[in-house]
């Protein structure tokens, strides 16, 4: 814009200047001849009186710069200041000659034959008919400039000069006022009233766009608090596979470092399944696989994002579903274990009915047949009451009973009576000892059946000659249940696994002893249902101790 203003004024002022020169050379050089030619006619006139009073004494007269000449009437050269008059021409046909013979005065300007020169002539006629001409020298016009251009030329340079830093100055207090316009608060500014509309417009335009900024800056952030607070992973690519926007899930599911706006997508997982899924997604594609990463599952979604029609990028959705597999692979392996343990104790009461059936078993074996056929059938009632059970507390049902304030000594102490002679049968000492009544909310129901699959597997994975103890006591602000015992114990190996579904420790003695697989399972979904916690203790060959902890009341 400077650029602009200077060169504006400065051509504008240029050409006021060329002008200026040349109607003032104009005006002084015609002012000039006026001058001449009026000094040129006082001149004569002097001369003509001179003339008049003595006609020999014109011959004396010298003008420095002037040429003096007499003329005959007959155009004849009398006298000539400047050259021999024998060897001049007849000077009767002289515009300014004829002129004054005929009006007694005349004038002409033009070359000199003789002298070569332009000259300006004024004539006159004496009283005694004669003619006296006086000439002077006369510039043209461009021999006028000519003399005065080196002083032109200086003066031209020295005002081409000022000019220059003239027009700078002007520009920059043009400029100045706008470029120090404050942006933020254009409204303030009074330097030029005609800048007001356009500096109204743009403080409408500036809090419009400041309210955009605000709304996009606030989404984005909305966009950010939403994206980094799910659970799944969540990136938008472009076609060149840039992440545009990801979330801090993405990264962690993958177990990868933090990736960030204009990394590659691959920087989270370079596996050949997820790079498949982006390739695909980014060729138009809808693509889904599973990653198994060790310590997950994940479920990788790539969705392509069109504009008219041309594929733009691509919505990367990765989620967890290491929970949902585990669940899928627990519900198969309940399945088959449900078929495995039905079909034993069916296959036996099948393969003792047979033999009953067709006749082949004596009538003092008859008797063992029932009751093996007996104790199978209890079995599997068993098996299918813990199934059903299970099932129910899987849903979250606990029972028909609804929570109350309980007390957890009075139900372990009805379970260890009702265990007692079970106890002995195995050759197991049973031990209750309650030092706080242990109230707490819940059912009685599920309490009691917590109680009494604990305190049955203390029994039944005991040594001969061992003891099992239950104990209730206070703890703060909770109730704790703690079952021992000292048999058999658990592997390390086998400790994580033990409240899964039909998982024996020692499958054949749990068989044998009447065992479904189920009853730690149970008493899992019974604490959570009663809002309790467990904890295991356990040494291989020394025994068991499991602890249950519940909120008190």
């Amino acid at each position: 814009m400077n650029k602009k203003i200077f060169k504006t004024v400065f051509l504008s002022i240029l050409l006021t200047l060329v002008l200026v020169l040349g109607v003032s050379i104009s005006v002084f050089y015609t002012t000039y001849e006026n001058r001449i030619e009026s000094d040129l006619s006082a001149e004569l006139r002097f001369l003509v009186a001179v003339a008049d009073e003595g006609s020999d004494g014109i011959t004396d007269v010298s003008i420095p710069g002037h040429r003096v000449t007499i003329i005959a009437e007959d155009g004849s050269v009398l006298y000539e200041s400047e050259t021999d008059p024998y060897d001049m021409e007849n000077h009767l046909e002289r515009p300014e000659v004829q002129e004054a013979l005929i009006y007694g005065f005349g004038e002409d300007t033009r070359q000199s034959h003789t002298l070569l020169e332009n000259l300006h002539y004024a004539a006159s006629r004496l009283s005694d008919g004669r003619i006296l001409r006086l000439a002077v020298p006369a510039d043209t016009l461009l021999s006028f400039i000519a003399e005065m251009l080196l002083p032109m030329i200086v003066i031209l340079i020295l005002l081409l000069i000022f000019f220059a830093w003239f027009s700078m100055r002007a520009a920059k207090r043009i400029t100045d006022p706008i470029n120090s316009i404050d942006l933020e608060h254009p409204e303030s500014t009074e330097e030029y009233e005609e800048l007001s509309p356009l500096l109204y417009r743009i403080s409408k335009q500036q809090a419009t766009i400041k309210e955009q900024i605000e709304s996009a800056e606030r989404r984005s952030r909305e966009f950010s608090i939403i994206t980094d607070n799910m659970a799944e992973g969540l990136a938008v690519i472009d076609k060149e596979m840039r992440i545009l926007s990801v979330n801090r899930a993405a990264s962690r599911l993958f177990d990868a470092e933090e990736a960030h706006q204009g990394d590659s997508v691959l920087s989270i997982n370079r596996s050949d399944f997820f790079t498949s899924v982006v390739t695909d997604a980014l060729s138009g594609k809808r693509a889904e696989t599973i990653i198994d990463n060790k310590t997950r599952t994940l479920q990788v979604i790539g969705s392509p994002v069109f504009e008219h029609s041309v594929v733009t990028g691509a919505v990367i959705i990765i989620m967890d579903i290491t929970e949902k597999s585990e669940r899928e692979r627990l519900r198969r392996e309940f399945t088959a274990n449900v078929s495995h343990e039905l079909k034993t104790p069916l296959t036996s009461i099948s393969g003792f009915a047979e033999l009953l059936k067709n006749g082949g078993v004596s009538e003092e074996n008859v008797k063992d047949f029932g009751k093996e056929i007996y104790d199978e059938s209890q079995r599997l009632i068993a098996l299918v009451h813990d199934i059903i059970r299970l099932s129910k507390l899987d849903e979250g049902d606990g029972g028909d009973e609804t929570m109350e304030r309980i007390s957890v000594s009075e139900i372990a102490e009805d379970v260890v009576s009702r265990l007692r002679k079970r106890a002995e049968s195995f050759s197991v000492q049973l031990e209750f000892k309650a030092e706080d009544p242990g109230f707490i909310n819940g059912s009685d129901l599920l309490l009691d059946e917590m109680i009494a699959n604990l305190t049955d597997n203390a029994i039944k994975y005991n040594r001969k000659g061992g003891k099992a103890s239950i104990v209730v006591r206070r703890e703060g602000e909770e109730v704790v249940l703690t079952v021992s015992d000292t048999g058999i114990g658990i592997p390390d190996e086998d400790k994580d696994r033990v409240f899964e579904r039909f998982y024996r420790v020692d499958k054949s003695r749990s068989r044998a002893s009447g065992g479904t697989g189920l009853g730690l399972s149970i008493v899992r979904h019974s604490a959570m249902m009663l809002h309790g916690s467990i904890a295991l203790k356990s040494k291989l060959g020394e025994g068991t101790e499991i602890t249950v902890r519940f909120p008190s009341l």
